[in-house]
């Protein structure tokens, strides 16, 4: 057993107050070459016990459930897919310990009630996308600004089709935290690179390096 009695409790009261419609989680995983694979499938397997009502959980292997993984454009694992009535693009991959489970935990409640946590103005300026823009955010377990940068991105990609958050564990996935340059947490890289920032940023701040990142997609698309 992964989650404490306390850890539960304190789970079965959040999810009894926050949530509100139904939550999919998705969860890509292979027994062999994969260490935190066989973990992330019993610790959401645990949260998904708190309220088996409300969450469902489905595990699919990316080498046999190969039509899933490419509908959900999975390539590694474990990957978590959270979504409501429709896929709305967000990811976590990695496992998510340490304090990367209050991400998790934010991520169902906020998919749940189908509306993001973002200020008038923001879901204003969001609607004017029209452009693919995918916000990759960097963490580790241990990083206590991290679920508040993961979580502004989950409420963007809920607020906009066009917008995925794909949040990474930096220590999982070495490559990429060095392909993207990640020295310090949390890292976010707009469209592998058209902007990126470091720290967990107000909400206006992210949405300023957002629209940069997306003003330079319109100009490399030629619709400046």
């Amino acid at each position: 057993m992964l989650l404490n009695l306390e850890v539960r409790t304190q789970l079965r009261d959040i999810f009894s107050k926050e949530l509100k419609e139904g939550v999919n989680l998705k969860l890509f995983s292979q027994a062999i070459g994969c260490e935190t694979c066989r973990v992330a499938e019993d610790l959401l397997k645990e949260v998904a016990d708190v309220d088996k009502e409300k969450i469902k959980l489905e595990v699919y292997s990316p080498l046999v459930d190969k039509e899933v993984s490419q509908r959900y454009e999975v390539d590694r694992v474990p990957t978590i897919v959270i979504e409501g009535d429709k896929d709305y693009g967000i990811r976590y991959v990695g496992l998510p310990a340490g304090l990367e489970f209050t991400t998790l935990v934010q991520g169902i409640v906020q998919v749940s009630k189908r509306e993001p946590k973002l200020s008038e103005k923001t879901l204003e300026l969001l609607k004017g996308l029209d452009l693919p823009m995918e916000i990759m955010v960097f963490v580790t377990t241990s990083c206590g600004y991290c679920p508040a940068a993961a979580l502004t991105a989950m409420n963007f990609a809920l607020a906009s089709d066009y917008i995925k958050a794909i949040i990474v564990d930096a220590s999982e996935n070495m490559d990429l935290a060095e392909r993207f340059q990640v020295v310090g947490v949390p890292k976010i890289v707009i469209n592998r690179g058209l902007a990126e920032f470091v720290g967990a940023q107000p909400e206006n701040s992210f949405l300023g390096y957002l629209l940069s990142a997306y003003e330079k997609l319109r100009r490399e698309n030629g619709q400046a």
